[in-house]
């Protein structure tokens, strides 16, 4: 088998640890053999996730900061280690993790060093912006997960655009028949959903603000957040601020989501900044009809007016009247919904995304002269707990 290393900042919930999870569990184990480093000392909660999901969970141990000495000897460190076991291919994710997986996997002299951006974030700091960009140098290609990421990586981190492969995020497709039954109870009040870490970047203070609009419009209306995160104690003012009251529930972590997702009369997305987003994904996968922003590849995935509503960041009037829209026009939510699932499987499937990670392994690794199994890849259907 061939030795695969993610490099990653660390296995705390979030959508990029969840893609990699996806990953993970869905390569073709008798092919590729794949293991986990953290930046962080202290990994995080999936860390046992991906242990059970056969990819043993390493650490650089790095405790603070990457601006020290310590994280070249660190980085120099896992590279002799890479190295002692022929690891093939190093695989950077985010920002410490693509700079650590190039560092080492380029001290290692390993055969394929790649990263990945999966965000429109922007490192204003002049050495976080340079760092980002010596990543890409050492890389041998750069993996993007929408056109919008790959534009802004050419734009601001001096990337060559042929340099970089589209690979767009891909979700387990739930069979139609074992689908969670969509809502249907007579009298029912609507409810309103959102699924997402609790950070700056979901643009949450701009559902609130939204959420509060759609009440005045639709009384009995529920607004169900899922998620958790640092922003959760300011987002509780500010519903109290708002008056919200019960209309608003923070739910925090879930084990059934898709059953809860499957609930919503309409999903809402408000990032200001993103990159794919895989619970937009699974909520449209499950029939959903979605309100979005613009962010980053969210308005790649969902085409305005067909396959959900699209409006700008930022604008809580602009999101309260798309939900508005959904939920007062039966019909064109049920019309919404239907080409939302439609363009997930034709689209976004999770087989598609392993697949193509599998071709760009196999063909960098040609390049370098290494030898991989030549089967097809058979790819397992992989869910994330």
């Amino acid at each position: 088998m061939t030795r695969v290393a993610y490099v990653v900042d660390h296995l705390q919930v979030g959508g990029a640890q969840s893609h990699l999870l996806q990953v993970v569990r869905g390569l073709d184990r008798e092919v590729w053999q794949p293991e986990v480093w953290t930046a962080s000392a202290t990994p995080g909660d999936l860390a046992d996730a991906f242990a059970r999901a056969g990819a043993p969970v390493r650490s650089f141990g790095i405790e603070k900061t990457l601006v020290s000495p310590r994280t070249l000897s660190a980085a120099a460190r896992v590279a002799r280690d890479l190295r002692s076991r022929d690891v093939a291919v190093v695989h950077g994710y985010l920002f410490e993790g693509n700079l650590l997986a190039a560092l080492a996997g380029r001290m290692g002299r390993r055969p394929v060093v790649l990263v990945s951006k999966r965000s429109l974030d922007r490192y204003d700091r002049p050495d976080r912006r340079l760092a980002a960009a010596l990543s890409n140098r050492l890389a041998d290609r750069v993996t993007v997960n929408a056109v919008a990421v790959g534009e802004l990586v050419a734009e601001h981190e001096w990337c060559p655009r042929g340099k970089m492969v589209r690979i767009p995020n891909g979700v387990a497709l739930p069979s139609r028949a074992a689908a969670p039954a969509a809502p249907s109870s007579p009298g029912r009040p609507p409810v309103v959903g959102m699924v997402g870490r609790l950070g700056w970047k979901k643009g949450y203070e701009h559902a609130l603000r939204a959420a509060a609009i759609v009440r005045a419009a639709v009384p009995g209306v529920r607004f169900e957040i899922v998620g958790e995160g640092a922003e959760r104690p300011r987002l509780e003012s500010l519903a109290r601020e708002l008056d919200l009251g019960e209309s608003v529930r923070f739910l925090g972590q879930r084990r059934d989501v898709p059953e809860l997702v499957a609930g919503f009369d309409c999903y809402m997305l408000s990032s200001v900044v993103e990159g794919m987003p895989n619970a937009l994904l699974e909520a449209m996968a499950l029939g959903r009809p979605v309100v979005t922003t613009s962010a980053g590849g969210s308005g790649e995935v969902v085409e305005d007016g067909v396959s959900g509503l699209v409006v700008a960041p930022g604008d809580p009037r602009a999101l309260a009247d798309g939900v508005l829209r959904v939920l007062r026009d039966p019909a064109l939510a049920a019309r919404l919904g239907a080409a939302a699932e439609e363009r997930v499987r034709r689209h976004y499937d999770l087989d598609a995304m392993l697949s193509s990670m599998d071709r760009l392994y196999r063909t960098e690794l040609a390049r370098a002269g290494v030898a991989v199994s030549s089967a097809t890849p058979a790819l397992r259907a992989a869910r994330v707990a």
